[in-house]
């Protein structure tokens, strides 16, 4: 469908050029009423220009719905050209031309011919239609001659149609081939997740233990001495951490060729994120369960002297363990630093995703775990009001609020009642100085088991946790500036 909208694309800009071509031509050289052309040129810009949307958005996305888009997207085209035609040439039109094109970029979508064709056969007869149905070009003034030469242009469109038709087959079976032979060492790829601004994610299958896994992939031109360090940094944070609530790392190397991968396990489940734009602002008893999930999880990385630094609902995710409901797992380990990491405290630079970010990493000091205490209590607010505790467009802003504006206690925004004792400790979590927050994430935890909400009866239904392939481990940060 990218494809397709690309050539949709360039189609709008030579739709609208070569309409006034044909404007010139009805008025200077066949005597033939520009408002045709004109009138023609309106209608056929609108599957056009909905062709580039659709491609753009990458929808549809079954194969059914990709060949009818195709299908209305060319046949349209096609079938106004013909009828332009009728009025300049008739059967002997140089417009057929442009029908040509219209098959071929059918033919950009590389498929399966046994499911394309409806769409290359539609296309393909979609000029002579439009021929024989223009009010120009009546049948029963037709000539023997006429009748043979639209026999010939039939003739030709379908040889074009064969042509177009195999050569999109074969390049989709190529690429078949090309897909079904990526391997990284014992994984074999099957589908990408995720793509960010290091690497991809991909879903894979372990040959040997026959086990599907998360495999990340740091992309080719990518690789440089900084980022297989940063790789490997996310790397060793991740293995070195044995808690439950942390996603599980597999496996770890460099291919023949040069790519680095580590494989972790498969997710399937939705982010923080995800679940408040489907469902809302959470109750306090379950957002209390879920975050001190993630409190322990980031307590043993902070014991083991590493910070996370973009804790955000996008990097929490909720999925089924043992039959468990709303087990989370914390994930993206990719900017982490070790506090004994002389880069920790680099002066200068800003590393995370501003709306979760503590006011001593927006100012860019030192730092230590309660910057992500600071962020926990940030996700703490979003689930109980539906919001991060500051909005704006632009992360200058943002940092800026984090820095110098009070937060609204939550119990103001939430649509649930928040108990006090639960909204002092997201305030406490969300101080503007360091020292005034939790020590670390363990410290949280223990904070969050005395709520009331803690051990509550807490109301979910599975219907807001849908099953998803989950981008694992590729959430890129946000904001980074030196």
């Amino acid at each position: 469908m990218r494809r397709f909208g690309a050539v949709c694309l360039y189609g709008m800009f030579a739709w609208v050029l070569l309409g006034g071509m044909g404007v010139y031509l009805a008025v200077s050289v066949y005597d033939a009423p520009w408002e045709i052309v004109v009138m023609s040129r309106c209608v056929g810009f609108v599957p056009l220009a909905v062709g580039y949307y659709c491609g753009r958005r990458g929808t549809p996305t079954t194969v059914h719905g990709v060949t009818l888009m195709s299908a209305w997207v060319a046949a349209t085209s096609g079938f106004l050209i013909g009828l332009e035609g009728a009025y300049f040439g008739g059967v002997y039109s140089p417009y057929g031309v442009g029908a040509c094109f219209c098959l071929v970029g059918v033919a950009t979508m590389q498929r399966n011919m046994r499911v394309a064709w409806p769409a290359f056969l539609i296309t393909a007869f979609a000029y002579d239609a439009g021929l024989v149905a223009s009010p120009a070009h009546v049948l029963s003034h037709m000539t023997r001659v006429d009748w043979f030469g639209l026999g010939i242009s039939l003739v030709l469109f379908v040889g074009l149609m064969v042509f177009c038709g195999l050569l999109s087959h074969f390049a989709w079976t190529v690429r078949m081939q090309l897909f079904e032979s990526r391997n990284i060492g014992r994984y074999k790829l099957q589908k990408r997740l995720g793509r960010g601004g290091m690497g991809e994610v991909w879903r894979a299958f372990h040959q040997t233990l026959g086990r599907d896994v998360a495999v990340k992939i740091l992309r080719p031109e990518k690789i440089d001495d900084d980022a297989v360090a940063r790789f490997e940094r996310e790397v060793r944070a991740t293995t070195a951490l044995t808690h439950p609530n942390t996603v599980r790392v597999f496996d770890y190397g460099m291919t023949e060729d040069g790519l680095w991968y580590y494989a972790m396990e498969l997710l399937e489940g939705v982010s923080f994120a995800q679940l408040v734009k489907q469902s809302g602002a959470q109750n306090a008893p379950r957002t209390v369960h879920l975050v001190s999930q993630a409190s322990r999880a980031l307590g043993e990385a902070h014991r083991a002297g590493i910070v996370h630094r973009d804790v955000k609902p996008d990097n929490l995710i909720i999925c089924q363990a043992g039959g468990e409901h709303d087990f989370v797992k914390v994930i993206d380990f990719g900017i982490a630093r070790s506090l004994g990491d002389e880069n920790v405290t680099r002066i200068g630079e800003v590393a995370g995703t501003p709306s979760y970010m503590a006011p001593e990493v927006a100012s860019s000091m030192g730092f230590d775990a309660r910057a992500d205490v600071y962020s926990l209590g940030a996700v703490l607010y979003y689930l109980l009001t539906g919001s991060p505790p500051f909005v704006a467009e632009d992360p200058a802003l943002l940092l800026a609020a984090h820095r110098n504006e009070p937060v609204v206690p939550p119990s103001l925004r939430a649509p649930a009642p928040v108990d006090a004792d639960l909204e002092a400790i997201v305030l406490k979590c969300l101080a503007k100085k360091d020292k005034d927050r939790y020590a670390d994430g363990a410290e949280l935890a223990e904070a969050l088991a005395t709520t009331v909400a803690f051990g509550a009866p807490r109301s979910f239904t599975t219907d807001v946790i849908p099953v998803a392939n989950v981008d694992p481990a590729d959430v890129t940060a946000t904001d980074k500036r030196r």
